[in-house]
């Protein structure tokens, strides 16, 4: 009888995980506004992939007032692009001997610049939060030595070690690492960039940030509701088209939030934003071909199957994950973490940020506050 064997476990995790990704599937979204609930908003926080990784480290650090946390996988610190697009694609990428002690100090500098000008949060706020890094050993878009970057950014802002839980020992490529879905592990740099890394890279993430959490469940269509709003209601000013809310603020038609049944009924919930990576872009393909010549829309996998919701339906957490767009400056449908958008001197760093502000308004929007 073998029960209680290694493999037999095997197999039945595999088998809850390809139900629970065929359930979650299943669920439609359902276009509606956002509207609030009963939000602890002090008890938010945020993660992503990526630029997203890069983008969750700034919304963070300028919002640090309401933050438990931040996840950042295969991300890099703090303004580290420093507006250039170069210094995006070779500091913050290839080349992390380029951030240099120099480089550093100057980006611990200019946070606490920003700080004293009321243009983010006090960086006095990091010394009591939560941080959770992951970076791939197998990485080649993000190097690793990138994220050891990200490790020293906070410890420079006086963060203590042990608030700090950085995952760098597993031979990931460029993706979140999931239990079961996506791509081989050691896959370098592929779509969905989500690896099936026996790892549930989410679920750290969330307890990390905030401590012992019931377990996961699977979600599907009777579990709770996934919300589509439009996005250009929290742009200012209102553009008219999803082609100029592109190009204004970089942000797709839709964005969507996931609500478990315990926040539906009323009970005290958080939320924890999601940034999605270059080309995950829900309307677009990600190889970039052209939809109606046989290309394929990536669609809602990272919403679906990244594994936020899961915990969320156990944990009173409402997810919500904002979704950016192609444009001119962007052609690959990123977050602004290198100021593409070139709103005025970094300001993409700040709460002054158009992505940033839209975010924080989304979150006002489910919270009253």
């Amino acid at each position: 009888m073998c029960r209680f064997s290694r493999v037999c476990f095997l197999v039945l995790l595999l088998t809850a995980l390809t139900c629970s990704a065929a359930a979650a599937q299943d669920i439609k979204p359902l276009r509606e506004k956002l509207s609030p609930f009963n939000i602890d908003i002090r008890q938010s926080s945020v993660s992503g992939l990526s630029a997203g990784g890069f983008m969750a480290g700034q919304f963070f650090v300028a919002y640090s007032g309401i933050m438990s946390g931040v996840g950042v996988f295969a991300g890099g610190p703090y303004g580290c692009a420093r507006g250039s697009i170069w210094k995006a694609l070779n500091d913050c990428m290839a080349r992390p001997s380029f951030l240099t002690a120099e480089v550093m100090t100057q980006l611990t500098d200019r946070a606490g610049s920003y700080s004293r000008e009321g243009r983010i949060d006090p960086v006095e706020n990091l010394k009591a939060k939560k941080i959770f890094l992951f970076g791939g050993m197998a990485d080649k878009t993000v190097q690793p030595g990138v994220v050891d970057r990200v490790y020293d950014w906070y410890i420079n802002m006086g963060v203590p070690q042990s608030s700090i839980y950085y995952k760098k020992d597993m031979a990931a490529g460029h993706a979140l690492p999931t239990i079961g879905y996506g791509n081989k592990c050691e896959e370098v740099s592929r779509p969905p960039w989500m690896s099936a890394c026996h790892y549930d890279g989410a679920g750290e993430a969330l307890k990390h940030i905030y401590g012992p959490l019931h377990p996961a469940s699977p979600v599907a269509k009777t579990t709770g509701k996934l919300i589509e709003f439009e996005q250009a209601a929290f742009v200012d000013p209102q553009p008219l088209t999803p082609g100029e809310l592109a190009e204004q603020a970089g942000l797709n038609e839709f964005g969507y939030a996931y609500v478990p049944p315990s926040c539906l009924e009323g009970k005290v919930c958080r939320i924890h934003v999601v940034f999605h990576g270059c080309r995950q872009v829900y309307n677009q393909d990600p190889q970039g071909r052209d939809l109606e010549k046989g290309g394929v829309a990536f669609g809602l996998q990272m919403v679906l199957h990244a594994g936020y919701n899961e915990w969320a339906n156990t944990n009173q957490i409402i997810v919500l994950y904002p979704q950016a767009q192609k444009n001119k400056a962007n052609p690959h449908g990123c977050f602004d973490w290198w100021d593409y958008l070139d709103c005025g001197k970094d300001v993409y760093l700040t709460k002054e940020a158009p992505q940033m502000k839209a975010v924080r308004a989304m979150m006002k929007a489910l919270s009253g506050k």
